[in-house]
């Protein structure tokens, strides 16, 4: 096997811990975002429908 550099030994400890930012970001961030979509996601849905069904009516009434 190949020894590695000493820069590439810093290099890979200052990144020992950088995967937990990962988990912050998708527990802290992603999670929630999903939970308000998923609750507000239909109610949008009708709301662009009925405003695009509105739009392509509008001429013939």
């Amino acid at each position: 096997m190949r020894r590695l550099s000493k820069s590439m030994n810093r290099q890979m400890n200052r990144r020992a811990g950088a995967a937990v930012f990962d988990y912050v970001l998708v527990l802290g961030v992603i999670l929630p975002m999903a939970a308000f979509i998923f609750r507000i996601g239909p109610k949008m849905m009708g709301l662009v429908y009925e405003m695009v069904s509105l739009l392509v009516s509008w001429p013939f009434m």
